[in-house]
């Protein structure tokens, strides 16, 4: 709904309120007031929950895999984010994209750790430091990494002077607990300005250690305009709790995950599942994440390849007509031959010699322009291959999203057909391969993205109107009933009301009695199973990580000396260049307990099935009390007043109408709560770990690794029965918490909507008497009817979002917008 409207409307309604409320006399208002103060409540509903919704879409995928140059591609934008010379580090800087809506200019935000977070992360650096005693390339590389953090931030140094080195440093000490702000109007200059903090590069100091998340906001950008806003989130699992925290709420609370992968790796059916990993694939469907997979890199094609393995019917047809082009070639060739030759007895044949280089050029150009066809077809054909195969068993596989979406995508090829690049842009100088932006699907992408965005925009904007309409329909049908108050209706009306309400007493009964035995018991017998799981898998799993090293597959062997320390330090997470995967401990000994909870969890927090018991359990019981109740006082009323029975007709079916609010009970109680749930195992399991990780960092000198791995084990096998309990007992609580949670939200709404069925029917044993009021009635009743027709008429004029607003975004060029003085960043120190 336009603001500004909704803004006219609600004002106008608010005065005929107040000439309502003050007209009524005070013996006479607890009809008048209760119905004055319920549109007031109503009304300062709709404007604190006028803003359209937006959505977060959480990029996810490997290093190399064309995140960046997706994201540059989405938003148009081919200098936002760089797209080489990313370091090791800059994985653990959680970068934030989201519309500028108080400049044209290029704005970032750079939040750095607090002092007491970089203090605790130092801390665990100086033990990494005091151990470079490793005989392989993995535990020397847990003191490399270490030592690169910290020169990143400080320099060249000795280990021995750290201390030193961190009391003289105020300028970096200065930046802890602060958000540094930058703008400009140029993208690449800004671009320029933060790389120091989101990249490494050893030519020059750094501060991507102490950064926490960077937010870009961008000017003009379609996308995020429509109220998408992106999250480049290259891993989670960082050393550092606080950018680990900040990576892991994301991945918590987004909308979208946007997995990315390259499209070589993709033809996979179980894509998605290795892009993630077992662990949090199974999160993944736990949550009910709405998942789209990006397959990147599809201009890198081979069209042999691809017409054997796909068999392409334009196999023959495209051999025969290269043939023909190679054999033209050859004719051509050989008669230049030929005519060089006879030059030499005949120099007057430079014309034909003229007229045969001609051919050949206009020949090689058709063969070009027939091999660029031929690779684009066949790049196309392989999208579809990649994406029905993604799909169709994605489909029939039980384990898997519902309803994956699939593009496969150039980001390349979109930049160069769409022109955007520009003089100071690095450009490849290879032809694109598609012949159009569209074949290369990002606006596809971008679209889908936008589609979900406007949905939500549609459906919160119908819920306004619905009720507003609410609003302007119920004061409309207390004024008009004010007039027809006959004390000797009272006592009746009121028994039919009353019994409206133990009605809806019965209905939360029945409610809670059927959420506990068809949704929350079936998860009572797999608790107790998963926490049996997970005890009896705890000590194969620290047994899993003491023992010897397989190179070959690190999944089945331990971790080294240094590599297991340096895990233990950081309360079992940690992430190694030198093994290329997140080492996380917690989520190990979590893992068998939530392969167990998740085949019950994932098919009883399905949106579906909570719409369906919304529908069955609340929905259709309570349309069957409202009917039942209007449908008596009718019959009571007797068809004396033909006007009336219509009124009250109307006030049934918009009373039924407002039963469309429960539509949003799980996304208000459900779809975040069991996310946070699920979401807090693995941080349980840390927690109760704690103390072993800590007793296990006191062991030192000789043996001390053996020493580790035996404390590790023994506190474990101890713990791990009231561990595993505990956590049983936990998510049981929290379920039940989420049960009240739903039942008491679900409470309200029906108290709203019985509630204004009483506060329609009540006027009609009240009589309102008196001159004065009477003609403010009517005077109020004229102009609420007045608004009501308006806003009728305004929300038929309303037409669909056109289609300009779901095309890409505006292409923003360099010189769009005049340069200004570039600002000095400022440094906003937080609110501890």
């Amino acid at each position: 709904m336009d603001t500004s409207m909704l803004n006219t409307f609600i004002t106008r309604c608010e005065g005929i309120l107040n000439l309502l409320g003050n007209a009524t006399p005070e013996d006479k208002r607890e009809g008048a007031c209760t119905i004055v103060q319920k549109a007031r409540k109503d009304l300062e509903r709709i404007k604190q929950h006028g803003d359209p919704p937006e959505i977060t879409v959480t990029v996810f995928g490997e290093s190399g895999s064309g995140k960046s140059s997706l994201l540059n591609a989405l938003l148009d934008q081919p200098s936002l984010l760089p797209t080489a010379g990313m370091g090791r580090a800059c994985t653990s800087v959680v970068i934030k994209i989201e519309e500028n809506k108080t400049s044209s200019d290029f704005e970032a935000d750079i939040e750095f750790l607090a002092e007491e977070e970089w203090k605790k992360e130092i801390d665990v650096l100086k033990r990494d430091l005091g151990q470079n005693d490793g005989d392989n390339d993995e535990d020397a590389g847990v003191y490399d990494e270490a030592h690169a953090k910290v020169a990143a931030v400080y320099g060249d140094f000795e280990p021995e002077n750290l201390d030193t080195l961190l009391n003289d440093d105020t300028d970096t000490a200065e930046m802890l607990g602060t958000v540094m702000k930058l703008r400009d109007s140029s993208v690449r200059t800004l671009q320029d300005k933060i790389r120091t903090y989101s990249e490494t590069n050893e030519e020059e100091r750094q501060f991507w250690p102490i950064v926490k998340q960077v937010v870009l906001k961008v000017p003009d950008s379609g996308l995020c305009r429509s109220g998408v806003k992106l999250v480049d989130l290259p891993g989670v699992g960082d050393s550092n709790p606080a950018r680990d925290n900040v990576a892991r709420k994301y991945m918590e609370t987004c909308d979208v995950l946007l997995i990315v992968t390259k499209i070589q790796r993709a033809v996979d059916n179980k894509t998605v599942k290795n892009a993630l990993g077992d662990k949090l694939f199974r999160q993944l469907l736990m949550d009910h994440t709405k998942t789209v997979l990006a397959c990147t890199h599809t201009d890198d094609v081979n069209p042999k390849d691809v017409i054997r393995k796909l068999k392409l019917p334009q196999k023959e047809e495209w051999t025969e007509l290269g043939r023909r082009y190679k054999k033209q070639e050859q004719d051509l060739q050989q008669q230049l031959e030929d005519l060089k030759r006879s030059k030499q007895e005949d120099p007057g044949n430079e014309t034909m010699e003229s007229s045969l280089y001609q051919q050949l050029e206009r020949l090689r150009t058709k063969q070009g322009q027939f091999k660029r066809e031929k690779t684009s077809t066949c790049a196309v054909q392989r999208n579809e291959f990649v994406r029905n195969t993604i799909q169709n068993k994605s489909s029939s596989q039980l384990d898997y999203p519902r309803d994956l979406k699939v593009f496969c995508v150039s980001s390349s090829d979109y930049i160069k057909l769409g022109n955007l690049l520009t003089c100071d842009d690095d450009d490849d100088d290879k032809p694109p391969v598609f012949q159009s932006t569209e074949e290369t699907e990002i606006p596809g992408l971008r679209t889908y993205l936008q589609g979900i965005v406007f949905e939500m925009q549609k459906k919160h904007r119908m819920s306004l109107q619905n009720d507003f309409q609410g609003i302007i329909a119920g004061v409309l049908m207390y004024l008009m009933n004010s007039k027809r108050g006959r004390k000797d209706r009272e006592e009746e009306l009121i028994r039919h009301l009353e019994t409206l309400r133990v009605e809806e007493k019965s209905i939360i009964k029945e409610l809670d009695s059927y959420l506990q035995s068809s949704c929350l018991a079936p998860l009572d017998a797999t608790l107790k199973d998963a926490t049996q799981e997970g005890i009896r898998q705890a000590k194969p799993t620290v047994e899993l990580w003491a023992r010897p090293v397989n190179k070959r597959r690190r999944e089945h062997g331990g971790l080294h000396s240094n590599t297991y320390k340096a895990t233990v330090r950081r309360m079992g997470t940690f992430i190694s260049t030198g093994i290329r995967y997140i080492i996380d401990m917690n989520h190990d000994l979590a893992d068998p307990f939530v392969q167990i909870l998740s085949q019950t969890w994932t098919r009883l927090f399905g949106e579906s099935e909570w719409v369906q018991t919304v529908e069955s359990q609340i929905k259709e019981p309570a349309s069957i009390a409202i009917t039942r109740c209007i449908d008596a006082i009718m019959k009571f009323l007797g068809d004396s007043d033909s006007t009336l029975l219509k009124d009250l007709t109307r006030l049934k079916t918009d009373t039924l109408a407002k039963l469309t609010r429960l539509d949003s009970l799980w996304e208000k109680t459900i779809e975040r709560q069991q996310r946070e749930i699920t979401h807090g195992i693995t941080y349980f399991i840390k927690e109760q770990m704690k103390s072993t990780y800590e007793q296990c960092m006191q062991e030192e000198g000789l043996g001390a690794f053996n020493r580790m791995k035996l404390t590790m084990a023994g506190r474990t096998e101890r713990m791990k029965s009231a561990m595993f309990h505990q956590l049983q007992k936990k998510i049981t609580e929290s379920l039940d918490q989420l049960k009240d949670g739903f039942i008491r939200e679900a409470t309200q709404i029906l108290e709203d909507v019985f509630e204004d069925t009483e506060k329609q029917i009540m006027p009609l044993w009240q009589t309102l008497d008196g001159t004065n009021v009477l003609e403010t009635l009517i005077k109020c009743e004229g102009l609420i009817q007045t608004l009501s027709e308006e806003f009728a008429e305004y929300k038929d004029g309303l037409h669909e979002l056109d289609g300009q607003q779901r095309s890409s975004s505006l292409k923003r060029q360099h010189d769009d917008i005049p340069p200004s003085p570039m600002p000095e960043a400022k440094l906003v120190r937080l609110e501890k």
